[in-house]
């Protein structure tokens, strides 16, 4: 063998899965193939042409797209591609344009089948898991979701909006919306739109209120008017009801109203979608129904990763739905145990608290009694009320969490006054367990109740904490203990999980390191959001964070949320449970390196935190 040849073998000798194959085939391989370079730009494969080779990128990088122009995948040092129009007899679908300067191996069709037709081991189980993949989807259509990032708010509206004046009667306007079969009208003042009016308002203002019919209609509209504009795409409109709980958005072209996009056009166009749950979450009138509901979640997520959102928007939508839930649950322990005896604040939090949460995961929960709660009075009734929410939580997949952060732990079931005992306590003695419990409890949103409560607790721990800096200095630290998983020579460090290959743990060794600096900063400068972008983003404004260090950070954590949640997706679709240990060897060349160099960053900023903390300075 050459020594050209042999430089090849030896390369081919690393790339998987032509490394499991016997060292004879490997030769064949390497004295079979061709070299190609493609310039930056290059269109490698063309749509409707003919392609005869299996590519296998030596260096450089490769994107493909789809038929609309949006990215469905790139490709780096060690990963193949045009198998897919190989086996489809040559017809290439979708475009390969080279990113990058690119070396590339090709290898002959006729090689590539003798391979998959002669090997019964890993490399035809590699191809034709990836050719199931594929075919899976094609047909499932269920299972494609409408690309709602690339169809534009204007594309989904079907009729003029209808119009009526302030001081016409309810009943006029019940008659417009019959006539019409429309569900919302617009109310006008002098020809200026000045709310509207929804299906919703007639039970929810009219009947409930005993409103006469004869009553100005001005009086049940919704003033608080939210629009999108006509050429904003689906996905923010979805974003936009999910995130105000609402069905009805009027759309503008030059900032006049044109028609109202309603939650049913985009649930014609999705069968999963936040906005769709979430409102038959608040329809649920028992926690059967309520878990049923429960379990279109994973589906949802998958739609949401297939329609290309952001991390950040999935998160928080998912988030939105085990609000509503956990929402929906109190309101019917009200209805079965009657009104509470004192005021109360319910209180999440965790990922859910954050806006952080992907696949279901465990319950954080508590409440905050008023300081008017009596123990003999008033206990009975809120131990039925929280052992009623969190086993319906539960029973609809946020498992109860495994250290009883819950509030059916009456250490988490505590009037106003002990809560600022225990915030007292973690704070002015900071020891292990103080921290660990300071770190749960500084991430706290109200979802029911009386929200002024936790109000009164945060405003108590903000003038804690300014006459404490040295426990600033203890959070610091504990936020170091978390590390990313990258070894001294920038390889990634796996660990077992339970019986399965060892694995990255996207969680607690890529998201939580961020999250945890995300906390500290955000202490460091009284900021108020508890979203980990959030804070990040105040820390920045606030000059606890550079603008460079915000920009790292928060680009680090939706890339590895991105990450997290395409791992998820991926399980879920495969009828997996989800979790947040992956392998390596699902990520192309490329993302790999992006981890490490993500990995990197974050390391680089807890040195920078470890520093500043040893110096008794934050910043």
């Amino acid at each position: 063998m050459e020594i050209e040849s042999l430089e090849i073998f030896q390369y081919l000798s690393t790339c998987e899965p032509i490394s499991k194959l016997d060292k004879s085939t490997r030769e064949k391989i390497a004295l079979s193939l061709e070299i190609v370079y493609a310039k930056r730009d290059q269109i490698i494969l063309k749509p409707t042409s003919t392609n005869e080779w299996l590519y296998l990128i030596r260096s450089g990088a490769v994107e493909r797209t789809q038929d609309d122009g949006s990215l469905a995948a790139r490709f780096a040092e060690k990963d193949f591609f045009g198998q897919a129009s190989l086996k489809r007899g040559g017809l290439v679908v979708r475009q390969v344009r080279a990113i990058e300067d690119t070396l590339l191996y090709r290898i002959p069709q006729a090689l590539f089948f003798e391979l998959l037709k002669s090997d019964d081991g890993y490399f035809k189980f590699y191809f034709e898991r990836r050719a199931a993949d594929a075919e899976d989807y094609a047909k499932h259509p269920s299972r494609q979701a409408v690309n709602l990032s690339h169809t534009a708010v204007k594309e989904l509206l079907h009729e003029q909006p209808q119009r009526i004046d302030h001081t016409s009667s309810v009943a006029e306007c019940a008659r417009l919306m019959q006539s019409s079969g429309s569900t919302s009208v617009l109310i006008t003042q002098n020809s200026a739109v000045k709310g509207i009016v929804t299906d919703r308002a007639f039970c929810t203002k009219v009947v409930a209120d005993n409103l006469s019919h004869e009553s100005p209609v001005g009086l049940i509209m919704s003033d608080r008017l939210l629009t999108i504009d006509e050429q904003s795409n689906a996905s923010e409109a979805l974003l936009t009801m999910a995130r105000n709980n609402i069905r009805h958005l009027p759309v503008t072209a030059k900032g006049e109203i044109i028609g109202v996009l309603t939650a049913t056009d985009l649930i014609h166009r999705q069968s999963n979608n936040p906005i769709y749950l979430i409102n038959q979450v608040y329809k649920a009138n028992s926690v059967e129904r309520l878990a049923q509901h429960a379990e279109q979640v994973p589906a949802t997520l998958c739609q949401m990763v297939q329609n290309g959102l952001s991390a950040k928007d999935i998160a928080y939508s998912i988030s939105s739905v085990g609000r509503a839930i956990t929402q929906r649950l109190l309101a019917l322990a009200e209805e079965k145990l009657g009104t509470p005896p004192v005021k109360y604040a319910w209180i999440i939090a965790g990922s859910l608290a954050r806006n952080d949460q992907t696949a279901r995961t465990d319950q954080d929960n508590g409440i905050i009694l008023s300081d008017d709660y009596v123990e003999d009075l008033h206990a009975e009734y809120f131990i039925q009320l929280s052992r009623f929410v969190c086993d319906g939580l539960n029973q609809c997949g946020y498992i109860y969490c495994p250290g009883e952060v819950m509030a059916t732990n009456a250490k988490w079931r505590q009037p106003l006054s002990v809560w600022k005992d225990y915030f007292h306590h973690w704070i002015v003695t900071p020891e292990p367990k103080a921290l660990m419990y300071a770190s749960i409890f500084f991430d706290l949103r109200c979802v029911y109740g009386e929200e002024s409560l936790l109000n009164e607790v945060n405003q108590y721990v903000a003038d804690l904490i300014v006459h404490n800096n040295k426990f600033l200095n203890f959070m610091a630290a504990n936020a170091l203990h978390h590390t990313p998983p990258l070894g001294l020579f920038r390889n990634f460090v796996l660990e077992h999980h339970g019986s399965e290959e060892k694995s990255l743990n996207m969680k607690k060794r890529g998201v939580v390191p961020i999250t945890d600096l995300a906390r500290v900063y955000a202490l460091s400068c009284g900021a108020l959001p508890i979203n980990t972008q959030s804070r990040l983003q105040v820390a920045c404004q606030e000059g606890a964070l550079s603008q460079s260090g915000y920009m790292d950070l928060n680009d680090a954590f939706e890339f590895l949320s991105s990450i997290r949640l395409s791992h998820q997706a991926m399980q879920i679709q495969r009828g997996q449970e989800a979790d947040n240990y992956l392998l390596p060897d699902e990520l192309s060349s490329l993302e790999r390196r992006h981890l490490k160099d993500t990995f990197a960053i974050i390391r680089t900023y807890q040195n920078a935190m470890e520093a500043s903390y040893q110096s008794g300075i934050l910043g």
